[in-house]
């Protein structure tokens, strides 16, 4: 993937299917990557160090329509696991929609139904991850994500959707 001088991607940027990576649905309607506040929330709630290999530069504040980058994610100290984030128009995204409308009528709604209605956005953390050996990066990128976004996940090849508590969950299972 290339990237341009202001760090934002270049050519088509299309989504996998969602059993491929972890999906939010984020009511904002904007491509904005901010690293210091994903870091902050990384740092603060997760217990881990964030950086994003690509810098990303707003000029006048546009925004690209889709973007990607790839973050570097690991625990305090440790060494870093690369994975990979794509983001698109929600309208861009129907495979997407379409998941976490099914994870909504999984659960029975529970509130779901009212931030589907509301997102604007699709963001992807793809799986496997890109580099590294913590299998857990995605879903740790996912879950910070979620928190910043205030997006729900939708997990891949699962048919669910949870919001920031779900996803802090499942790392909390996997030793995080």
């Amino acid at each position: 993937m290339e990237f341009d001088g202001n760090g934002w991607a270049e050519g088509r940027i299309d989504l996998q299917p969602p059993s491929e990576g972890w999906s939010l649905l984020s009511p904002e309607p904007e491509a904005r990557i901010d690293e210091h506040r994903w870091a902050h929330q990384a740092r603060v709630f997760f217990r881990a160090e964030l950086t994003l290999v690509q810098k990303k530069a707003y000029p006048s504040g546009a925004t690209p329509m889709a973007d990607a980058v790839e973050v570097d994610v690991a625990r305090a100290g440790g060494a870093p696991t690369r994975v990979l984030v794509l983001t698109v128009p929600l309208d861009r995204a129907p495979l997407v929609r379409a998941a976490a409308a099914a994870g909504v009528r999984a659960i029975g709604g529970r509130g779901f139904d009212a931030l589907l209605g509301r997102a604007r956005r699709a963001w992807q953390v793809r799986e496997p991850q890109v580099a590294g050996d913590d299998a857990r990066a995605p879903l740790l990128v996912t879950a910070i994500l979620a928190a910043v976004l205030l997006a729900p996940v939708v997990p891949p090849g699962e048919e669910t959707i949870f919001g920031v508590k779900g996803a802090r969950e499942r790392l909390q299972r996997l030793g995080w």
